[in-house]
């Protein structure tokens, strides 16, 4: 199978695949300027995709459909950087709520207030600026956004010539018939969190008793819908030793889950001052995720931000907006550069990206910026509602 992926003057981009295994190849003759693409793509996203369908292939849920405009705006988007070191919003996350039924020992919103969350008419705005930017995936996240009433109507309201949908939950409330509802409002990928293959550590770690057995029910009635289903895990020093990771795989793909990806844990929200993983440990997920042989897509998003691939997310390839419209670069980096009730989109990203944090180029992600962690993190009061202004900080 051979599917074109991306065209322009000189240049066509084609993904084959054979046995399940992807290989990035280009022809034209400028085809040279998308080669170091190409490279990094086959030297990272050569394993099996997340789900082959009839009209195209997700080559991970990270990604848009290949082929798709979506997918062609995420190519331009990487030329731009690579040729002129332009950035794109690519993916903007909207928490919908600050509301949420668990307890989560490494809750990363934390903090993050939602006194007057944005309304449905505010968060069909946001998404329609967030599109006119040039943003391929628009990401609802809480909180626990499946409390949002109209959540599937929020999931509607995006054109899905332009952009793909996601919406990432704890699994909770994830009957049949709601399942449904987010499948005929056009959700492309349903992403669960899951903190432990274990059933009472990943209840105890929640805080929240029978929520395993609710994630598999929800599972199964999203895979049965047709959704692509995603599992995050978000692997730190107590969760992420070979055994629970084989287990975990074998959970996912008794599921019939598409994609596990994988991301680390960090210090930060509840979970700031507590160990992180170590570099042999995220090189043993780097390694479990090349070599696996199971039927799913296994993928160390964590890798993705490595300086030598795509470099840290925050403020250069996404934004998160708070359930009051305040705007981050990163929901580990809890500073506002502006609210959507005051200002346009496109300015506050500007603003993001004349920063000084952002304008260079990062060799670790934000969270862990020496820079980031004295003149700015530090600095916040530890009583102050997040995120926080950062004219106050600068």
């Amino acid at each position: 199978m051979k599917l074109l992926a991306y065209q322009m003057f000189g240049i066509k981009a084609f993904l084959e695949i054979e046995d399940k295994k992807i290989k990035a190849m280009t022809e034209g003759p400028l085809s040279f300027l998308a080669k170091p693409i190409c490279e990094k793509f086959n030297d990272h996203f050569s394993g099996q995709p997340a789900t082959i369908l009839k009209d195209g292939i997700f080559i991970s849920t990270v990604f848009p459909l290949v082929p798709s405009e979506p997918f062609r705006k995420l190519v331009g988007a990487q030329l731009k950087n690579h040729l002129f070191g332009t950035f794109t919003p690519e993916c903007v996350a909207i928490m919908v709520t600050s509301r949420c039924q668990c307890k989560c020992q490494h809750c990363i919103a934390y903090g993050i207030t939602g006194k007057e969350e944005l309304s449905t008419d505010e968060i069909y705005d946001l998404i329609d600026q967030s599109l006119e930017l040039g943003a391929y995936q628009i990401s609802f996240e809480g909180g626990e956004p499946t409390l949002r009433s109209d959540l599937p109507e929020l999931v509607s309201h995006i054109d899905k010539s332009k952009a793909i949908s996601r919406v990432v939950t704890n699994g909770l409330l994830l009957t049949e018939e709601y399942v449904r509802r987010l499948k005929r409002a056009g959700l492309d990928i349903l992403t669960i969190s899951l903190d432990s293959p274990y059933l009472e550590i990943h209840d105890r770690f929640r805080g929240v008793a029978g929520l395993f057995d609710r994630v598999t029910e929800g599972i199964k009635h999203a895979v049965k819908s047709g959704l692509i289903v995603c599992v995050i895990y978000v692997a730190s020093p107590q969760n992420s030793d070979s055994e629970t990771m084989n287990d975990l795989l074998e959970y996912c793909e008794s599921l019939g889950v598409h994609e596990l990806l994988i991301d680390e844990i960090f210090a930060s929200g509840k979970w700031s001052g507590k160990d992180v993983l170590a570099d042999r440990d995220r090189e043993r997920l780097i390694d479990l995720a090349r070599t696996q042989e199971r039927n799913i897509c296994v993928t160390p998003f964590f890798h993705l931000r490595n300086p030598d691939l795509f470099g840290c997310f925050a403020g250069r390839r996404w934004m998160f907006i708070s359930p009051t419209g305040d705007v981050m670069p990163c929901m580990h980096t809890p500073v506002s550069f502006g609210n959507i009730r005051d200002m346009a989109l496109k300015d506050i990203w500007k603003s993001i990206r004349r920063h000084p944090l952002f304008r260079k180029k990062p060799e670790t992600c934000t969270i862990n910026d020496p820079c980031f962690k004295e003149n700015y993190l530090r600095k916040i009061p530890k009583d102050a509602d997040l995120p926080y202004p950062i004219e106050k900080l600068d």
